[in-house]
């Protein structure tokens, strides 16, 4: 997709319109996008589809695919891809930072929602909900379930909000634009007791994205994450139903890991390619 034109002759045509810059319009837009892939999760069920991870993701793939397309439709009419969606070059050292965050906060965040989980326990019918959607019974289940998981979801997660939604908003300020599109990614995450440990990644994909002025070290994020879950449960460190245990001292210097590659990412911010990015970004 990186460098390619959006269809229909190349172009959409027509000059750039200037309104959509607004966050709650943007908002409105994030809305659209979930309100859909809810309505196809509700014509699955109809069909009697089951509803494990890959369907799911699926859905949204196509969900949030056609809301970014409409948006850059009515937002960026003969604008790259690459630009509108932020699919730029940075710094290399950003990128390789959000592989590292990704690494190192998956198992402190673990840690905080075993232990809100522990506070607000889930109910027998969420963990038997939550069984069947983790399901694996083969070798090609877990493939599925890892590229659905590791790359479909990050990717068209990562296109909506720090892509097409946070492209929007950039223009008027960079730092509307994190929050926003950081609160509504928080927000179209049904269980409440995710969101502080979703609300930690968000700041941190936010934080890359706004810094390097480019999608890739968020999405580098954003995929190492998932990864580092799907891994958990393949090598049977953890279950739907079975939290991975994480002794404290690992926590500890997990959470001391993240805050070097933190400070270096700062540091690598200053980069002239992170900057150029930047510039590019909000132009």
């Amino acid at each position: 997709m990186s460098g390619a034109e959006l269809p229909s002759g190349g172009r959409l045509g027509g000059r750039l319109p200037q309104g959509g810059r607004s966050p709650l319009l943007v908002l409105l837009w994030v809305g659209a996008a979930y309100g859909l892939f809810q309505l196809l999760v509700s014509l699955l069920s109809l069909r009697g589809r089951v509803l494990d991870l890959v369907t799911l993701g699926s859905a949204q793939a196509v969900a949030y695919l056609v809301v970014i397309f409409v948006l850059l439709h009515r937002y960026e009419p003969g604008t790259p891809l690459r630009r509108a969606l932020g699919l730029r070059p940075t710094h290399p050292g950003l990128v390789a930072a959000g592989v590292g965050l990704g690494a190192s906060l998956k198992l402190p965040l673990e840690s905080l929602t075993n232990l809100i989980e522990r506070h607000f326990p889930v109910s027998d019918a969420q963990l038997v909900a939550r069984a069947e959607l983790y399901r694996i019974d083969g070798v090609l289940d877990l493939i599925a379930l890892s590229i659905v998981t590791c790359l479909v979801a990050p990717l068209v997660e990562e296109l909506l909000f720090r892509g097409a939604a946070f492209g929007r908003v950039v223009k008027a300020s960079a730092l509307a634009a994190a929050l926003v599109t950081g609160l509504s990614f928080v927000l179209v995450h049904a269980d409440l007791r995710h969101w502080p440990a979703l609300a930690l990644v968000s700041a941190a994909l936010s934080f890359l994205r706004v810094a390097s002025g480019s999608l890739l070290p968020s999405l580098a994020l954003h995929v190492t994450f998932n990864a580092a879950g799907v891994l958990a449960l393949a090598l049977g460190a953890a279950s739907a139903t079975r939290p991975l245990e994480v002794p404290m001292v690992v926590t500890a210097m997990n959470w001391l890991t993240a805050c070097v590659i933190l400070a270096f990412a700062v540091r690598a911010s200053d980069h002239p390619a992170a900057a150029r990015a930047r510039a590019e970004d909000r132009a």
